[in-house]
């Protein structure tokens, strides 16, 4: 998932605009950048380098003489620095020259060499040490400004949403938007997009990234509760499959942290019921049923964590992942299974025949109980019979408040629904002729 970005960030040569597509694993990157004689130099942290995707840095549109990509301390060689020597703790600061910028290796007094330490030297400017350098040469030397692209881990946004059920079928949603980095920078963002889409890599590609650390800054703007949210609330949609959301105002995204939007107004139609399939087989068969929660968005909703609370009281009921969902397409979500209400089977082989096909007849006795003591609940149980060929027979049910039913496209799946009261059980009894 993407979205794209804009703001100012300080490099060697320049400050330059940044334009950033997010996706849910990955960033790309498009920098305007400024050339001197064609050109550019720019300098990444180690974090920085080790999120580039290698083979990714890309100048579009222009030719390359030569680009070199090498450690930041080559920088420091033979550079003029001042070192702090220990004679008997009485500290004495003398002009050196770095020969080793690794092994940190300096000639003193024009004819000494001597190893030091990191403590004991000093620089007139921030050495940019441990780093990476990206040095180009472009071959068109007349253009003051071109971009560069690549693609990197960190920087990315992922959808969640917020289902507040008012009802077994009603319910309302809440679509918001985390923007996250895991960068030790602060992005002063002034035009954003966040876009849906993948972007596949090569397994070879992937660089290691640095470790980050895992405490982050987690904030929700305060924008939201304005009924005004900052993100457009309609969607840009491609035919490239991808969708894209506007951000309408400017924001700082601080190092280490998670910002949240609201974002995309939706409408949902809502059903809760209680669901489960089994395998028919030979002696007795019982279970519980999962909760499952039913939603039709009214718009597209891009793949994201769904979390399910109960409008009356803030508890939360569970949640689940969900995933792509065109609008008025309905989507099923799982939070695991109702204790209360049970089903059981009993299955009995009544005859076998080998010939012409191998079948068998079997007689079968659901049972469905509701432990509730209140609440009247709505249940799904589906059998796989495990023959192509299977003919229903009814025997008897308990009341008209269950029904079975046979998938018209698959005659080997059955399909019971009930409805039950309070402390209540359901039964249905029924034959099946069953041969491949």
């Amino acid at each position: 998932m993407l979205f794209q970005i804009c703001f100012i960030i300080s490099f060697l040569t320049t400050n330059c605009a940044l334009q950033l597509n997010f996706y849910t694993s990955v960033g790309q990157v498009r920098q305007e950048i400024s050339l001197k004689d064609g050109c550019f130099q720019t300098y990444f942290t180690d974090q920085e380098y080790n999120a580039i995707i290698p083979g990714t840095i890309d100048f579009p549109g222009q030719r390359i003489i030569e680009q070199d990509l090498y450690n930041s301390n080559e920088e420091l060689r033979n550079t003029d620095i001042y070192i702090r020597l220990n004679k008997y703790q009485n500290y004495q600061i003398s002009k050196a020259k770095l020969i080793d910028p690794y092994s940190l290796l300096v000639k003193h007094d024009s004819s000494r060499y001597l190893f030091v330490s990191r403590d004991e030297i000093e620089f007139d400017k921030d050495p940019l040490m441990d780093g990476m350098i990206l040095s180009v040469q472009l071959y068109n030397s007349t253009i003051k400004k071109t971009n560069m692209t690549y693609i990197t881990r960190g920087l990315l946004w992922t959808p969640r949403y917020e289902v507040s059920i008012i009802d077994d079928q009603s319910a309302t949603l809440r679509a918001l938007a985390d923007i996250n980095n895991e960068h030790n920078r602060i992005y002063e963002i002034t035009n954003s997009q966040l876009i849906t889409g993948s972007v596949p890599l090569l397994s070879g590609s992937v660089r290691a990234p640095a470790s980050m650390d895992k405490e982050r800054v987690e904030y929700m703007e305060a924008a939201m509760s304005d009924t005004h949210s900052s993100i457009s609330s309609t969607a840009d949609s491609t035919n490239f499959g991808s969708y894209s959301y506007n951000i309408t105002r400017e924001f700082y995204l601080l190092p280490k942290s998670i910002k949240t939007f609201p974002f995309l107004s939706v409408m949902i139609s809502f059903n809760y019921t209680l669901e489960t399939a089994i395998y028919l087989s030979n002696g007795v068969s019982s279970g519980l049923f999962q909760r499952t929660f039913i939603i039709r968005p009214s718009e597209f909703l891009p793949a994201g964590t769904i979390t399910f609370y109960l409008a009356t009281t803030g508890i939360t009921l569970g949640q689940g992942r969900l995933v792509d969902t065109p609008k008025q397409n309905e989507q099923k979500i799982s939070v695991g299974n109702d204790p209360d209400v049970k089903f059981n089977i009993i299955s009995i082989i009544t005859a076998t025949r080998q010939t012409p096909t191998y079948g068998q007849d079997v007689n079968v006795n659901v049972t469905i109980s509701n432990r509730k003591d209140k609440q009247i609940v709505s249940v799904k149980l589906t059998i796989n019979s495990g023959y192509r060929n299977t003919t229903l027979i009814i025997k008897n049910r308990s009341s008209s408040n269950i029904t079975i039913t046979q998938d018209p496209n698959n005659r080997s799946i059955l399909i019971i629904q009930a409805i039950i009261q309070a402390n209540q059980d359901e039964k249905f009894a029924f034959s099946l002729k069953q041969s491949n």
